[in-house]
């Protein structure tokens, strides 16, 4: 303690002869260091805190947008939308991941290896609502995902709007009946209206989606009226 007063007091007196401009500009030379390591140690406090507030929430929908390199899925906007949407509480949470990306042809095959882990193992612990991702992509994954029959979960009303864009996708239990788990996305409000052609996205809902109320919302406003969603900030 008596150095810091030592070192304190000859700061105190260097600072007190300066003009304002040559204080600031001391400081920013000689302290520049230790106001780096508050920031960074406040950066990470806030980090910190977030993933224990977020942790302490309730998920009651998690997506996931596969190569979306033009933003048309921008899941920072959309968690915003659909929140408003479904009236979250304080203690609950949507979660969308617009980051992965899988390519069947053999380019970016760590990154393809990632997202596609991500999403397997989502789905195997009963913790996935949704994908949505290209037709390529869609028909890769549901020759092996069962797949929830979307006649079935979504009211009727709902049903008959969205069943002339619903695909029907033989079940890969051995069934040999074919389940309408599959959505193209031409005429949602994301799309409508972009100029792509139809069959670019699909979104598909795994068998053990969790969330099925939510899930039944979120299916809702992909296909309201309405603008697409913007990304943040744009």
């Amino acid at each position: 303690m008596e150095r810091f007063r030592r070192w304190r007091a000859r700061e105190a007196e260097k600072l007190r002869g300066m003009t304002l401009p040559k204080k600031l500009g001391y400081i920013a030379a000689y302290y520049k260091g230790w106001f780096l390591g508050l920031l960074v140690a406040a950066l990470f406090l806030g980090y910190a805190a977030d993933v224990v507030i977020q942790g302490r929430k309730q998920t009651v929908l998690l997506g996931f947008f596969t190569n979306d390199q033009r933003d048309y899925f921008p899941a920072g906007q959309l968690q915003k939308d659909v929140a408003d949407c479904l009236g979250l509480e304080q203690n609950q949470r949507i979660v969308l991941d617009d980051d992965l990306y899988v390519d069947l042809h053999g380019e970016a095959t760590e990154y393809t290896a990632a997202s596609s882990g991500k999403i397997i193992a989502y789905i195997s612990t009963a913790s996935l609502d949704f994908v949505i991702t290209t037709g390529e992509v869609c028909r890769h994954f549901t020759q092996d995902v069962p797949l929830r029959d979307l006649s079935q979960l979504l009211p009727p009303d709902l049903w008959q709007q969205v069943a002339p864009y619903a695909v029907a996708v033989p079940d890969p239990t051995g069934t040999g009946e074919a389940v309408p788990g599959v959505l193209e996305l031409s005429q949602s409000r994301f799309l409508r209206g972009s100029g792509l052609p139809q069959d670019s996205y699909y979104l598909f809902v795994p068998y053990n989606a969790p969330h099925g109320d939510a899930l039944v919302q979120f299916i809702r406003y992909c296909f309201a009226d309405g603008p697409a969603p913007s990304p943040e900030g744009g």
